[in-house]
């Protein structure tokens, strides 16, 4: 059975909050910082900035909480990063996603990692999760990738991907994206890829023009039926 009347060929990955736990380290950091300065970081804001670049995402929060001539970009920066060095080496793998990223490797089936991160950040990340890291060996970090000019929610970071898989797909139509977030989402979408979306609603609840356009939303991970794409079922 496939879902699609296109046969899927490639996958594409969010990381942080599809396949590590690591959006609630972004949320601890940016908490703190934000206390620092007497404000509150809040879902909301969280939603507004998920994926994006980091200095876009930090200049988008210090003028919605009106900090604009009070806190300068590289100091909010530099706590920022400070937090993250410390805390996302903790990052613990999400429910499924060992499962499903060694499935796709058993079955030779090209997976790419497309995230907002930095390098600084992704290599805090790796430190407790090379075994998932080294079956996705493909990695574009759309936090300072040359060739990403723009972050989610704008096609940039999923498209370079999809340039840069050594076996090429057909089309854009014939890749799989894995999201949580709406930026994330909508990337996918305009870059004419399909979407399954595993969101947190805590800040990710997706709205019903929204949910008419993802292929799949699910709970988690755990729930993904690869033959409902044409891909090989579980053992």
């Amino acid at each position: 059975m496939n879902v699609l009347d296109t046969q899927i060929t490639h996958i594409i990955f969010d990381l942080d909050g599809l396949l590590l736990d690591s959006e609630t380290i972004y949320t601890q950091a940016n908490t703190e910082v934000m206390k620092s300065y007497g404000k509150k970081y809040t879902m909301e804001l969280k939603a507004k900035t998920t994926g994006m670049k980091m200095d876009d995402a930090i200049q988008t929060m210090l003028e919605h909480e009106n900090l604009i001539g009070t806190v300068n970009l590289d100091e909010y920066k530099a706590k920022y990063l400070d937090l993250l060095g410390k805390y996302l080496p903790e990052s613990r793998l999400l429910p499924g996603a060992m499962q499903l990223v060694k499935h796709f490797a058993k079955y030779k089936i090209p997976m790419a990692i497309c995230s907002g991160s930095n390098l600084f950040e992704f290599d805090a990340k790796m430190k407790n999760q090379k075994e998932l890291f080294d079956l996705i060996p493909l990695r574009v970090l759309t936090g300072d990738d040359p060739h990403v000019k723009k972050g989610k929610p704008e096609p940039d970071g999923f498209l370079e991907t999809m340039r840069r898989f050594s076996v090429k797909p057909k089309s854009a139509a014939h890749i799989l994206v894995f999201e949580d977030s709406i930026n994330g989402v909508y990337a996918a979408l305009a870059a004419g890829m399909h979407v399954v979306m595993v969101p947190d609603l805590r800040y990710s609840n997706p709205s019903e023009t929204c949910k008419d356009k993802i292929t799949l939303i699910l709970n988690s991970l755990v729930e993904f039926k690869p033959e409902m794409f044409g891909l090989p079922p579980y053992d």
